[in-house]
């Protein structure tokens, strides 16, 4: 192995360690926050405060702007001038979009109008509210991505999770004070700009209003080039909220939303923890097609280690997980939190590849494949939303996941040069060690089928030491060392 390629690597799982602890607590404040809404709010209440944010999220994405992916993807990313642009951009973007959606708040409440909300709720206020969350956002640091770009990830994860406890704090206190939709909603408000806030002390910057033409056109073609992406991504992701919100009562919203944010955690820890790693891994590569293979297989491999094993754990647990951690009334959709599970796994493998492409300055292929899984989400999900509510959607959105997942592999496949010896050989040890783990579950549900806490404690206690296991010893590489003290390289 070169030393570039070594230090590459060492740099690679040295930034995903310092990932996994950042949004590892993150995720740990967040599950926190959403136990504490399930048991303060009424289910009500929180499916509407999901719905007000899909709305927003949605006008968002129509003027998405990727200006972090292309700083890291630039060869000029980390310029002054470069930067400058990018924050005047936002700025003028977050300005435009809080006129822009303060001024649609009340066609939004009208959309959404139901006669339970004129006793408690202003529901145009809601709208109002949240329409200023794209300008918070967008005053944020924008050196933060060349802290990412130079993997310099410890900065990162600390200020990151930092930044959400201390939102989560707020969201928390008034959950108890004001006890209705308002408190979400504020709650994000607050969690954003402490978000923005902690960002300069992550990567210190003064940013200046400026736009400089060479810049400008770098960034109007990397944006041409993913025009679509993350509003394709926003269809998608609120695709539950906008269909069921629309055809069924704020409580299923509730518990679809809650459900998913448990059910989703392969996708998540590969979305937050090893897709920010890989972009800059894979950008640094994308001159040098047999690197540039072999990290994108081991990002392969890795997944399949770590990822199908808590994806087959949480599918098995089922519905007895968000019943325990929610209340009984959050696990009473049968089978809902087992597609759910399927969803965030298949998700996860895609987070996997889907960088692969705005590294190398080729987004438009992630975009055919998110297209893709929108038409399907839709065209398939809202039937069967109508038919059976939301296990029928949820099974609409796994098959939707598993659209986009062949054209990524086919592409990823394609485009690197990848033998179908070389894929296998990197998917064989997860899919076994999957496999293994499948078959001795169903084992389980032959003999003496466990209910409730029993199947979480079951679950957890077979799944939990081999993830924990996997992570140290074949991800992160923690083996030890012998006795001579020798380095040991990490195993990922």
């Amino acid at each position: 192995m070169s030393t570039v390629a070594s230090t590459l690597r060492q740099r690679t799982v040295r930034s995903l360690t310092w990932q996994l602890l950042g949004v590892g607590g993150q995720q740990g404040v967040a599950f926190a926050q959403s136990v504490v809404l399930a048991h303060v709010l009424l289910k009500e209440d929180i499916g509407l405060a999901i719905k007000v944010g899909a709305v927003i999220a949605g006008v968002e994405a129509l003027t998405a702007f990727t200006g972090e992916q292309s700083q890291i993807w630039s060869a000029r990313g980390t310029e002054r001038s470069y930067l400058d642009t990018v924050f005047t951009i936002r700025l003028l973007r977050g300005l435009l979009l809080a006129a822009g959606l303060a001024a649609l708040s009340p066609v939004f409440a009208w959309f959404f109008h139901a006669e339970r909300y004129q006793d408690h709720l202003w529901l145009t206020g809601l709208f109002l509210a949240l329409s200023g969350n794209s300008l918070l956002d967008a005053l944020q640091s924008p050196a933060r991505a060349t802290r990412i770009k130079a993997m310099d990830f410890r900065r990162v994860a600390a200020g990151d999770f930092g930044g959400a406890l201390l939102g989560t704090g707020g969201a928390v206190v008034l959950a108890f004070w004001l006890r209705d939709a308002w408190a979400i909603v504020l709650g994000q408000l607050l969690q954003t700009a402490l978000r923005s806030s902690v960002s300069y002390l992550v990567a210190p910057y003064r940013p200046h209003v400026r736009l400089e033409r060479e810049s400008l056109r770098e960034l109007r073609k990397y944006t041409l080039g993913a025009a679509g992406v993350p509003f394709l991504m926003m269809l998608i992701m609120q695709a539950p909220f906008l269909v069921l919100g629309k055809i069924s009562h704020d409580a299923t919203v509730a518990i679809y939303g809650l459900g998913e944010k448990l059910a989703k955690l392969p996708d998540v820890i590969f979305l937050r923890v090893l897709s920010p790693v890989a972009l800059p891994a894979y950008s640094e590569l994308k001159r040098d097609l047999p690197g540039l293979r072999a990290a994108w297989l081991g990002a392969i491999r890795a997944f399949l280690l770590f990822g199908l094993p808590l994806t087959i754990t949480l599918a098995w647990i089922g519905d007895a997980l968000p019943g325990f951690v929610y209340g009984a009334d959050y696990g009473g959709v049968h089978g809902l939190f087992t597609l759910l599970s399927l969803t965030g796994g298949i998700a996860g493998l895609t987070a996997v590849t889907g960088p692969l492409f705005w590294a190398i300055g080729e987004p438009y292929k992630d975009r055919v494949a998110q297209l893709f899984r929108c038409l399907t989400i839709y065209g398939l999900g809202i039937p069967l939303a109508f038919q059976d509510h939301a296990v029928g959607f949820a099974a609409a959105a796994a098959t939707a996941a598993a659209v986009a997942l062949v054209f990524l592999i086919v592409y990823a496949v394609r485009r690197l040069q990848v033998s179908m010896r070389e894929f296998f050989a990197a998917s064989s040890a997860g899919l076994l060690i999957g496999g293994g783990m499948l078959a001795f579950l169903l084992l389980i549900d032959a003999v003496h089928e466990p209910h409730g806490k029993w199947r979480i404690l079951v679950g957890v206690g077979i799944g939990g030491p081999l993830m924990l296991w996997i992570l140290l010893t074949r991800l992160l590489g923690w083996r030890g060392s012998r006795a001579t003290g020798a380095n040991v390289e990490p195993g990922v």
